[in-house]
């Protein structure tokens, strides 16, 4: 068929139009979990998570990326000091407001427990952010004269009255990582390094304000250590949704822990029913 005749049926309208063929894609229960880091709590897929895309690797590729670095300023790598005050823009611009914003969409597709996560992770991000920018004027009233933000941060009245900040983070931590035993392995160690980051954190900054020096000093570090395992396991999860996003044949184990919930539900259904079956038959 030469070009002219393509041309002629198309001008007398044989040719058929094309249409938009509607499709899905419905995830199982370990799918949806590895996805959204949130167990499926209803037999069926919210109808959302097949209109908008997933939230989750933005909200952990604002995590990793804020947190790694800090980490290594933490350990003092490459002669790096300040307490991460060098990255308050990165604290701000990039981990606090991609987190939050992460944290809206997994509420709005119904995942309140990773929406929670990366909200309050966020408003971390921000808060610290925050303090350690002189125009927030946070630090500086524990100065000599009033008006000296560094000199604020470094006094001994400022270190522990913000500790109690980063021990309070700690318990939050504590019940996500009693929350996350409902999702995978890598998710629970993640939080478990978080809540030394922030055990360390505060002792570091006690031990700082008490004249402790030695011992706050590797309380630093010790931090910044389990900061930096949690990052590194951040990125592997990381990992293991982008490939999944895209369709890789590469499936990183993340050791899903949904089957065990989901075999404990199923004896309790089973048991239920035979107790109403002897109800019943009485």
């Amino acid at each position: 068929m030469s070009i002219e005749d393509l041309r002629i049926k198309s001008n007398g309208a044989t040719m058929n139009g094309l249409t938009q063929v509607p499709t899905s894609v419905t995830l199982s229960a370990e799918q949806f979990e590895r996805l959204y880091l949130n167990p499926m709590m209803h037999r069926r897929q919210p109808d959302l998570t097949k209109k908008f895309g997933n939230p989750t690797p933005l909200g952990l590729g604002a995590f990793v990326l804020t947190a790694t670095p800090i980490a290594c300023c933490l350990m003092g790598w490459r002669g790096a000091t300040g307490v991460g005050a060098a990255f308050s823009g990165v604290l701000v611009l990039f981990g606090g407001v991609f987190l939050v914003f992460a944290g809206v969409m997994e509420f709005i597709l119904g995942n309140t427990f990773s929406g929670a996560v990366f909200c309050h992770l966020g408003a971390f991000c921000l808060a610290l952010g925050a303090t350690l920018t002189p125009a927030f004027n946070a630090a500086a009233p524990y100065s000599a004269d009033g008006t000296n933000t560094l000199q604020g941060l470094h006094s001994p009245e400022f270190l522990t009255t913000f500790a109690f900040f980063f021990v309070f983070m700690a318990l939050l931590m504590f019940i996500y990582i009693i929350c996350a035993l409902r999702t995978n392995v890598v998710f629970v160690l993640i939080f478990t390094g978080l809540f030394l980051y922030f055990c360390l954190f505060a002792a570091s900054w006690w031990h700082l304000a008490a004249g402790n020096l030695v011992v706050g000093n590797r309380c630093q570090v010790g931090s910044g250590a389990a900061l930096f395992a949690a990052s590194m396991l951040g990125f592997y999860l990381l990992a293991a949704q982008l490939f999944s996003s895209v369709g890789l044949p590469i499936t990183l184990p993340v050791g899903d822990l949904t089957e065990l919930w989901s075999r404990g539900t199923s004896r309790r259904e089973a048991s239920d029913l035979e107790v109403g079956e002897e109800s019943g038959s009485k």
